[in-house]
């Protein structure tokens, strides 16, 4: 079997547990309540996306491509069958009793991802969450990936299913989503993750600590590169019981930076 076969598990891997980490947010004006509701929902989003690097992690022990500095990451990967040919594999990340990941978050537990043959179509991937946390904040609940890519681009449709996350000040966060990951940067060096860049679509059902529901809906699509920790635009539309609340990525920029419009109040967030 030709190692380039596996490349397309290194991108895969590298949105699968774009699911697993929590991210919190500060807000620079809190005049309107919405704005705190609305801070709190959108860390579903970025449980989706914060994951990159411990799936880069799995990935390269799976396939054989250890270049991209795993060693500064503080996970013990196995990856069972131990061989190029035997699918599916079990590709379980743990962290142990603790320690600070390359992207400066403490993380604890383990992250156990079954993958079949990826390049395959339609070919399921499937993540569990063991006792997990990240910065304190514990993760629970399942996400299956398909494979949906083509010759020109890696393209994978997550569904969570049953999510829930909480953190050490009571916040909770149970949620559903369908979205699609569509990279729109870096196939032809498939080699190189670093110069991955996918574009998110889809849409998360949440209920938050207090019961509020909201429904989040992505408008343009948001982008995100693998070599920035952070969302650097795209638009989408909350609903927080009735209340539509407009949210911006920004211009491109890799940055923490974000807005929130509300009853035509703009107000700056920190991711």
């Amino acid at each position: 079997m030709k190692k380039y076969f596996f490349a397309p598990l290194l991108l895969l891997a590298a949105i699968i547990l774009t699911t697993a980490n929590a991210c919190k947010k500060d807000n620079t004006d809190t005049t309107d309540p919405a704005v705190a509701t609305a801070v709190q929902a959108l860390r579903s989003q970025q449980l989706i996306n914060s994951s990159f690097g411990i799936a880069l992690h799995g990935a390269e022990k799976a396939n054989g491509l250890v270049n991209q500095s795993a060693e500064d990451r503080c996970s013990a990967v196995t990856v069972f069958p131990a061989d190029l040919t035997t699918f599916p594999k079990t590709i379980t990340v743990d962290f142990g009793n603790g320690c600070t990941d390359s992207d400066g978050k403490f993380k604890t537990g383990k992250v156990v991802v079954t993958v079949g043959k990826i390049w395959e179509a339609d070919t399921e991937v499937s993540i569990l969450y063991d006792n997990y946390t990240e910065d304190g904040a514990q993760l629970s609940g399942r996400f299956t990936l398909k494979n949906q890519s083509n010759a020109n681009a890696g393209v994978f449709s997550i569904v969570a299913e049953d999510i829930k996350a909480a953190d050490t000040q009571g916040f909770t966060l149970d949620y559903n989503a369908v979205q699609t990951f569509t990279q729109i940067a870096g196939h032809p060096t498939w080699w190189d993750w670093n110069d991955d860049v996918y574009e998110i679509t889809g849409t998360i059902q949440s209920v938050l600590t207090n019961g509020e529901t909201v429904d989040w809906t992505i408008q343009n699509p948001l982008t995100k590169a693998n070599n920035c920790a952070w969302v650097s635009e795209g638009i989408g539309l909350l609903n927080i019981n009735g209340l539509d609340v407009g949210v911006n990525y920004g211009n491109g920029s890799c940055d923490n930076k974000g807005t929130l419009t509300i009853n035509g109040q703009t107000y700056e967030v920190t991711l």
